[in-house]
């Protein structure tokens, strides 16, 4: 099956896709996502992402953390609720609701 790898802190969590949930072993909700996490999360592939990222279609900027682009789980949920804006949209609906980008 598909794997997703998230991160949590400093440790990687392994879950595989066949549940519908996004809670990480421990039981809690992820903080980081990779671009394979972040695509299971809105339903297209980890290409997609990296497409969406490069375009501005996706909104919320990754961190750059080792080398690898993450982004933050709360800000894409977030996002999503507002209905996926395109970035230049997005940066001006995160900075009136206290989000970052």
């Amino acid at each position: 099956p598909l794997r997703m790898r998230w991160l949590m802190s400093s440790q990687s969590i392994k879950k595989t896709s066949d549940t519908s949930d996004t809670k990480g072993q421990a039981g809690v909700a992820p903080l980081l996502l990779d671009a394979r996490a972040t695509g299971a999360v809105l339903s297209v592939s980890r290409t997609t992402i990296y497409s969406m990222n490069n375009t501005g279609e996706l909104g919320p900027m990754p961190i750059k953390l080792g080398g690898r682009k993450l982004w933050r789980h709360a800000v894409i949920l977030a996002w999503v609720r507002a209905g996926c804006p395109p970035r230049t949209k997005w940066f001006k609906m995160a900075q009136d609701q206290g989000f970052g980008h």
